[in-house]
């Protein structure tokens, strides 16, 4: 099945922090995680149920999990992702799965055999994605596409195109809405789908969608 989900997003890895500034850094995990937190989420469950033999995880657990995953990618990635270490994708795949594996040993600390990684032993190794994995990450693709939009076009043109194309505004409420002609309206959407386009075309996305 196609990987929907980018190695980098595009826009924001590109602006993590700068030395000594802690704004950025600050604002571009809120929304990594605002963007990502589902799949992560996914992720941290299905491994919880494959170490445990399909027990059901707390809350207060996979939130853990999800929390300690974003704070070890931008404490590893240095506030910058690494190609080299292939797809983002499978690289937050590894990160939260050995983040559950933590959790796991200091909830049950007695209780290693389930998680040892020796011969003969189930492997501590990260379980097959799901179909509603895969459908979290394709949601996540999608969003960071739209996030990468709104930071390339004017701002009246991509509130215009959220109005039409995502809140489903018809095209001549938003024109008198606005104060505008619907053929203006048109136009902004039109050049907008362009610029998706565009963006769609590059190939971080184009690697997840058919490779």
């Amino acid at each position: 099945m196609p990987s929907p989900f980018p190695p980098t997003s595009l826009n924001l890895l590109s602006k993590l922090k700068e030395a000594g500034d802690d704004l950025p850094w600050q604002v571009s995990w809120k929304r990594f995680l605002e963007l990502y937190h589902a799949p992560i989420e996914m992720i941290a469950r299905a491994c919880y149920r494959h170490h445990t033999g399909g027990q059901e995880p707390s809350p207060g657990l996979i939130e853990d999990a999800v929390a300690n995953t974003v704070a070890d990618f931008f404490s590893r990635s240095q506030y910058r992702y690494d190609k080299s270490k292939g797809r983002l994708r499978n690289y937050l795949r590894v990160l939260t799965n050995a983040r559950v594996v933590d959790l796991l040993r200091k909830e049950r600390p007695i209780d290693h055999v389930a998680l040892a990684p020796e011969p003969g032993l189930p492997s501590t190794d990260a379980p097959q994605e799901s179909l509603r994995e895969t459908d979290a990450f394709h949601s996540a693709l999608l969003a960071t596409l739209v996030e990468d939009l709104r930071n390339h076009v004017p701002l009246r043109q991509f509130e215009i195109f959220e109005r039409v194309k995502l809140k489903h505004q018809t095209p001549q409420f938003v024109a008198e809405d606005l104060g505008m002609t619907r053929a203006m309206v048109d136009r902004n959407i039109h050049k907008a789908m362009t610029t998706l386009r565009e963006l769609a075309a590059h190939i971080e996305y184009r690697e997840e969608f058919y490779d």
